[in-house]
Order: C-alpha cells, then structure tokens, then sequence
C-alpha cells in the first residue's frame, strides 16, 4: 500500500497537528508491506510578499492545490488537518482520508463574534472523502451539527501518545534543578494558553489554594497570552512558566508535578489527559465536551468554573497520601486504554476498507 500524507505549512506552526501526522508517518515507515510518503507544501514569493497573515491565507487556499496537483499518484491520501478539506478535488489518489480533530472556531463562532468563513469553505468538502476519521465522539457530534458530512462516513479513532510518556522513575531533585523549579513545592501543572484552556480560573483557583498553603507553586506548559493575570504569582515565586521544551522533556514535567489541573471550557480530544495519565499524575478537570469520554471515572471533574470544587479537591490530593495514591492508579489504568499500536491499526484498517470498497 501507497500511503502519502499532506501535512500543514511549517510556517503555521501548529504543533499538535504536526505531532499527529509525524507520529503516523513514523509509526509506518518501518512497515514492510507499506510505501510511505509525506508532503509538506512550501510557501511561494507570492506569499512572502503578501505578509504573514495574508501570504498564509494565500498559501492554503491557493497555492498548496497547485502544488497538490503536481504530486504522484498513492492509494492512500491522508490530510492531517481538517483545514486542508479543500483539497480534496485536487488530490488523484484512489483513496481520501481526512482527520477531523476540533471545531472549535465554530462551537465559538457567537461568543467570539468572528466568522471561520474559510474553514466552513474547507468543512464543505467532508462529504467527498472516502472516509474522515475523528479524534473523539464529541467531534463526530459537532461534525455533524457544522457540516453536510454524513455520519456513517465518519470514524472515530482516539488517539495514544508516544512511548516516553510513561511511569518509570526520574530524579526528581535533579529534574527540578534542571528547570529551576523549587523540589520542596507542592506543584499544580496546567498545559497550553488558548481561550478555551480557562487560564483564568487557574490563575484563582491558584491564589486561593495559596491563602491554604503558601508551599503551593503552578507550573504551566505553555506561554501567557494576557500577563495581567499571571504577574501577581510570578513576583511572589508562585508561578513557573515552561517554553520552548523539546516534546520528549514533557514527560519530566508530569513526573515532577503533584497533580493535572485541566479546567477547559471545551476540548475536541484533551491529549495533554492522555499524557498526564501515562505518566502516573492524578487529574482534576472540567466535565464538558470530550473531556468526559478520555478521563471516564480516572478523574475528579466539574464544571468549568467550579472554583471551589477545584480547590477543595486538589487541596485534598495535595494533602491525602491516601487520596493521591487512588487517583495515581486510577489515571495509571485508564491510560492502558489509550494505545498506540491499536491506534495504528484502526487507521490501517481504514485504509484496507476504503481500498477494497474501491476495487468492488
């Protein structure tokens, strides 16, 4: 089998979308029985010209078709990035895959006051792959609601995460060093700084667990996009923030971390759940979209702005050995479900049934 994958512009610098497709590539490439091939498209003078914004605008929906054209025939298509959905008519393959993995600018298209108008022009396309996989049953449900893609074409596959997110046992004392980190802390983790995360219940559920104990520090994945919010903890020592990390040191912040603190206003999967789960950190989060389909009973949730259920409860895992040690073995089983390989194989067998129903 003939497998070419159509990743994003590595100018957009969409980090989860490039894991997603370089996890399968990399997962294939070793199979004797498949020929894998993967293109990533290049920005022209024209979009240079045209300023970052503009040249990019440019660059997906006019140019990347173009360069599409020119590309050899495969069995298999696979975009990786549903934005890409308007490639379809471009590509000649036998068979077309899309991966669906959030529509959030969408669900949030009145909150936001902004109009996705070129990912609906895109979404348009669903219904002429041969199969669009989804990342979560939440996603196959706003599939539905947003697009014209009907619901016996879509399949929902989750995802699994890389085999260095595990529990074996690091120094955490050294690891601490490493990053600057205080060892004698107690340490809440948070990941990523979009909207929806809910950074700002973090930042007072933080300060409220400090009038408890002053002993209790945030260290968070990712930068701050609104600092007014953070400053406060930052002077007084209460707040670590962690750039620029190579994917594989990631796993070493869960390890030194007491607890995964994930108050998300939405979620079309939630993979740092995942990580935080293989590496053996209880969880606390919110229960809404797909959040509740990944922890299952592995976690303590609410609402998203329960800031006191977040307190009382992170405090209890901060404090209760007892309470700490449940919710590590908890998140420690739910992740077993979450597996690579079975991962691969429900894509492989996509592509096996698209290419027979071709051949009927």
């Amino acid at each position: 089998m003939k497998i070419n994958y159509y990743l994003n512009f590595k100018e957009e610098n969409r980090i989860s979308m490039n894991q997603y497709a370089n996890r399968l590539i990399k997962s294939f490439m070793d199979e004797n029985d498949l020929n894998i091939n993967s293109f990533i498209p290049k920005l022209n003078f024209i979009s240079k010209i045209l300023g970052e914004k503009n040249g990019l605008r440019y660059a997906r929906y006019l140019s990347y078709p173009l360069q599409v054209k020119k590309n050899n025939h495969y069995d298999v298509a696979h975009i990786c990035d549903h934005q890409y959905g308007h490639l379809v008519n471009h590509i000649k393959n036998k068979v077309k895959i899309i991966t669906v993995h959030d529509l959030i600018p969408l669900v949030f298209e009145k909150e936001n006051n902004k109009n996705p108008f070129l990912l609906k022009y895109s979404l348009k396309r669903l219904n002429y792959f041969d199969k669009v996989i989804s990342i979560s049953e939440n996603t196959k449900r706003d599939i539905i609601k947003f697009t014209n893609c009907p619901a016996d074409k879509i399949k929902v596959i989750y995802q699994s995460v890389e085999n260095f997110f595990n529990t074996n046992q690091i120094d955490i004392k050294e690891t601490c060093k490493k990053y600057k980190i205080p060892y004698e802390k107690k340490k809440i983790l948070i990941s990523g700084n979009i909207f929806y995360k809910n950074n700002k219940i973090s930042y007072k559920v933080i300060e409220e667990l400090i009038k408890k104990d002053e002993n209790i520090i945030l260290l968070h994945l990712g930068g701050v996009k609104n600092q007014s919010y953070s400053n406060k903890l930052i002077e007084n020592k209460h707040y670590f923030i962690l750039n620029n990390l190579d994917y594989k040191e990631i796993p070493n912040i869960y390890k030194i971390s007491d607890v995964f603190f994930f108050p998300s206003i939405y979620e079309g999967y939630g993979l740092p759940l995942i990580e935080a789960m293989k590496c053996g950190l209880p969880v606390i989060c919110s229960n809404n979209s797909s959040i509740p389909e990944i922890i299952n009973d592995a976690g303590l949730s609410s609402q998203c702005d329960d800031i006191n259920f977040f307190v009382q409860n992170i405090y209890k895992i901060l404090t209760n050995k007892l309470k700490k040690k449940e919710y590590v073995e908890k998140s420690i089983n739910r992740s077993h479900y979450f597996n690579l390989e079975k991962h691969n194989q429900e894509i492989l067998n996509v592509y096996d049934a698209a290419l027979n129903k071709k051949r009927l």
